[in-house]
């Protein structure tokens, strides 16, 4: 009866809970912060594990209302599209979904008061079965609330994907975009018919929002699945991120202009920021939009003896965006232009300014700018070069008429070298 009630369960959590379950990267709560999920082997890496490695996942995040509450999670398996699959829990997974997260520490000797949670998967409770894309989902037991969803990836190593990233050959983009050539080899794996049952996704530097899905190949020579020469994938190469070092609070890093302590916060003041669009581009390392926790002066016990800080943002602008709002984005937003990260305009400074609240650590980020009708636009405030330096994955489905899922067969990671 336990398997028989698994999957109705699974289509109404989110109704149960009293909240729409959102298969993407969500924080629910306001009071949820600083969350990082990642291969357990690098902190910046996207969340992707070979299916049947000894490898692991780490999930990290704090609740800075403190104190100890009940967070549970459970994984479900979903299609190339991130929609569930059509299938059972005891067909994807060993062990049990709502299971509490056991792992957590309090703050120490910090102005905020919070608590550090961290969850392993696979573990001794639960790990999966199959391939293919998969939703973890974190609930606060007390409250009966969704807390965080985040995507992850298994994979399998079934076929070999030869992904190379050139300058885009169209006149009106030569400039600014970044095309793929793409090959897959599947001659240890057949596939019946290859152009119907295969389909990629790329992503840049571990983003969802802006992805390329369902690229389909064009033809087939052997064991080699072929992807069209005259319409190749392509992004906006976008420019390199700006970087604000928030490891110190006794000296000023990379980015900070002033930083203030006082009795129960800490304000930091960051650099105003220029609109890049009309400069040169320049070169340097930055972290492809993400961030790491780190803090300089307790070393190795960064969870949980980081400041939280609010941090000001300002940025030079002459005129206002009048039908649209500007963000701070990154992946601490889950490249979301969320309202904690909107900023206001200053018309007698002319300057787009605005606060938030981080934890220590050196975070990536870029503005954007949220028009009323829906779109984005990045370009306007950071500009975009064919030789930006980008981080990529290129992920390979599989949809049979056999297995009731989809596949993730291979997967490539490549970066720019212009």
């Amino acid at each position: 009866m336990k398997y028989l009630c698994v999957l109705p369960v699974l289509f109404v959590i989110g109704q149960l809970l009293g909240q729409d379950l959102l298969y993407s990267d969500q924080v629910y709560l306001p009071h949820i912060k600083s969350v990082k999920f990642h291969h357990s082997r690098l902190v910046t890496s996207e969340p992707i594990i070979d299916l049947n490695s000894r490898g692991t996942l780490t999930l990290t995040f704090d609740d800075i209302l403190g104190g100890d509450r009940n967070y549970t999670y459970r994984i479900i398996h979903c299609d190339k599209d991130w929609r569930p699959s059509d299938l059972t829990e005891m067909e994807y997974i060993d062990g049990f979904n709502d299971e509490e997260i056991e792992n957590y520490d309090y703050s120490v000797g910090t102005k905020y008061d919070y608590t550090n949670y961290k969850l392993i998967l696979p573990n001794e409770d639960i790990s999966w079965r199959i391939s293919g894309n998969y939703l973890l989902v974190i609930t606060d037991e007390d409250s009966d609330e969704l807390a965080i969803t985040r995507r992850f990836m298994v994979a399998e190593n079934s076929v070999s994907v030869g992904a190379r990233i050139d300058r885009s050959r169209k006149a009106n983009q030569l400039l600014y975009s970044q095309e793929f050539d793409l090959t897959v080899d599947n001659q240890r794996y057949p596939i019946a018919n290859p152009q119907n049952e295969v389909f990629i996704t790329i992503l840049q530097n571990g983003r969802w929002d802006n992805s390329l899905a369902n690229i389909q190949p064009r033809f087939v020579i052997g064991d080699q699945i072929n992807f069209d020469e005259t319409s190749r994938p392509s992004f906006p190469g976008l420019n390199e991120f700006r970087g604000v070092d928030l490891r110190s609070v006794n000296t000023r890093g990379i980015g900070v202009y002033s930083i203030d302590i006082y009795e129960d916060e800490i304000d930091v003041l960051l650099e105003t920021d220029n609109r890049r669009s009309n400069v040169l581009m320049q070169t340097f390392e930055d972290l492809n939009g993400d961030f790491i926790i780190e803090n300089l002066e307790y070393a190795g016990d960064d969870d949980i003896r980081s400041e939280y800080v609010n941090v000001f943002f300002s940025l030079n602008s002459k005129n206002q965006i009048l039908d649209g709002d500007v963000y701070v984005i990154g992946e601490f937003s889950d490249w979301q232009p969320r309202e904690e990260f909107r900023l206001s305009y200053d018309p007698e400074k002319q300057i787009y300014h605005g606060s938030c609240l981080l934890k220590q650590g050196y975070y990536d980020y870029q503005y954007v700018i949220l028009y009323d009708d829906g779109s984005t636009d990045i370009r306007y405030f950071e500009g975009s070069h064919y030789a930006t330096s980008n981080h990529y994955h290129v992920l390979v489905y599989h949809r049979t008429f056999g297995p009731r899922y989809d596949k993730l067969i291979g997967i490539a990671s490549i970066s720019t070298t212009f």
